[in-house]
């Protein structure tokens, strides 16, 4: 199967770093053309790291966050796409992949579906700005996969052609990473994740990373994990030994990344990790309103169970 790929890019001091140039040469397994759209005017010396293992790169601002780059890569790639028989969408907000994507992509060939991705999330806002989440099942934009009969259509040019900046980010998910599994179900494509799981948990390539991790092979840690971004939902205190329990992925490239692009340190004083592990297993099972809750008193009484 012939298979394009667009990769998104950006990082904050306009450099391509290690996790992404493995993460690519991973993608080139499966992928024959690998465009990269970086939302950042790389210096040159940063764009000679993709040399043979991309075949195009595009090094622009356009503030469009991934979708924008998305929309650039498919752009470029529009008078071939009759080529490949599968178009794939990836992003750099991930560590990985934790094992070869072939096996991935071996496995979903076998399945009936119009498109696919690795997680998805069963909730997103309403599409009135303001409310709280509703049922509205999607894909996760950071890896999604969708096939010809999809991918050459006219209608859907014109959902990435009218891809543009949000001056509110939450926007950019409503309109377009749940806008687009809404407008491909609603035209009667089908779809299938990689990983079907905790379907009444949101997000749960956060709130349940190291489940998927070690029980259901999760090719992919998100990058804002270790980055200690996501405090109030999880605890990622022995992220280094779970993935070394299951992967050969070299850790140290992470660490490296975490170094210069944490949010936070860890707590000098904390609980014992199970204990931390205990509290965060069980809060996303509660309705959002009272998870929030339960998170803001926990934050501000009982900051040792976050990391």
């Amino acid at each position: 199967m012939k298979r394009a790929a667009v990769f998104a890019h950006y990082d904050k001091d306009s450099v391509i770093d290690d996790y992404v140039i493995y993460y690519l040469n991973g993608l080139k397994e499966v992928a024959q053309t690998i465009v990269f759209v970086s939302c950042c005017d790389l210096p040159v010396e940063e764009i000679s790291k993709l040399n043979g293992i991309v075949s195009y790169v595009i090094a622009e601002k356009h503030d469009e966050y991934d979708f924008g780059s998305y929309k650039r890569g498919f752009l470029y790639l529009k008078d071939r796409l009759n080529e490949f028989d599968e178009l794939i969408f990836a992003n750099d907000s991930c560590y990985g992949p934790l094992y070869p994507l072939d096996k991935v992509f071996s496995k979903m060939e076998n399945e009936v579906c119009d498109f696919w991705g690795i997680t998805k999330n069963n909730y997103g806002y309403k599409k009135r700005w303001g409310h709280f989440l509703s049922k509205r099942p999607h894909i996760q934009s950071y890896f999604i996969v969708l096939r010809k009969n999809i991918f050459t259509q006219d209608f859907f040019t014109d959902f990435m052609r009218a891809i543009k900046h949000e001056k509110i980010k939450q926007l950019i998910i409503t309109k377009y990473e749940i806008g687009l599994t809404e407008l491909l179900v609603s035209r009667n494509y089908t779809y299938k994740v990689l990983i079907n799981v905790y379907a009444n948990i949101n997000n749960i390539a956060v709130f349940k990373w190291r489940q998927l991790i070690e029980n259901y092979n999760l090719p992919f840690m998100k990058c804002s994990l270790p980055r200690l971004v996501n405090v109030n939902s999880t605890t990622v205190e022995g992220w280094q030994e779970i993935i070394q329990s299951v992967s050969n992925y070299p850790v140290e490239i992470i660490e490296k990344n975490v170094k210069r692009t944490k949010v936070g340190e860890y707590r000098r004083y904390s609980l014992p990790k199970n204990v931390k592990r205990m509290y965060f297993d069980i809060l996303p099972h509660f309705p959002f309103v009272l998870r929030k809750l339960i998170s803001i008193f926990v934050k501000r009484c009982f900051p040792v169970l976050r990391d």
